[in-house]
């Protein structure tokens, strides 16, 4: 029988950001973070099968194309993982390389899309694909878990992704999200279990503007959390 906490917990991927952390504190796009995360994880498990932009056989949503960001072949199981690099501006040289990364905006957006990777992830695990998934947010833009506190009721409030916020249930937009925050993503999220979001620091720039770069990892299992015990990450409760 398939072990999903054994997967997971041989990955320690908490232990693998922080490899990579020391290795490349920045990433120049999301597809750099996602090579350089595969080659980390596949130095640490000589191992391991990694595969790179897997199309998936079910979709998780019926009659379109979807590809798994990586797909983990470990020896107990395949583990699902999808990764997020929204940025905001930075410029800085490393070791003589320079990074210049853009002010992205859009956090709404990009909350609506990673916890709709969770959904997929969990799709992914109920389908069979895989026996558990991560989805992993790498940033240097703390509004992503920062809470302003300001107590006001906004559109995108069920897609925040702040240290400490629980996502459970149904995600949906609320009434002061417009049309043009909505296009392409107004369907709401249904979420199979619950996951209390806890970010960890990844690196430091010295001397830089927004060069505190923070983690988020969110944990997929195979059963809803309360039918099987809490597992540890950034977490299901």
């Amino acid at each position: 029988m398939l072990n999903v906490d054994a997967a997971l917990d041989h990955l320690n991927l908490q232990s693998a950001l922080s490899a990579l952390s020391a290795r490349r504190p920045v990433f120049h796009a999301e597809a750099d973070f996602q090579h350089e995360l595969a080659w980390q994880l596949h130095s640490a498990h000589t191992d391991l099968g990694v595969r790179l932009e897997v199309r998936v056989p079910h979709p998780s949503r019926p009659g379109h194309r979807e590809r798994v960001d990586l797909l983990l072949l470990t020896q107990n199981g395949p583990v699902a993982v999808e990764v997020k690099y929204p940025t905001d501006s930075l410029r800085a040289v490393l070791g003589g390389e320079v990074f210049d990364l853009p002010r992205q905006g859009a956090q709404d957006i990009t909350g609506y899309d990673v916890v709709k990777d969770i959904y997929r992830v969990e799709h992914f695990v109920r389908s069979g694909m895989a026996v558990a998934g991560v989805v992993v947010v790498v940033t240097n833009d703390a509004s992503y878990w920062t809470d302003p506190a300001h107590g006001r009721a906004t559109g995108a409030a069920a897609f925040r992704l702040y240290d400490g916020t629980t996502l459970q249930g149904e995600r949906s937009w609320g009434a002061a999200s417009g049309p043009g925050t909505r296009k392409g993503r107004d369907e709401p999220i249904g979420l199979m279990d619950a996951y209390t979001l806890r970010w960890s620091d990844y690196s430091l720039v010295p001397g830089a503007p927004r060069g505190r770069f923070r983690s988020l990892l969110v944990e997929v299992g195979a059963t809803p959390a309360d039918a099987t015990a809490t597992r540890c990450g950034a977490r299901r409760t």
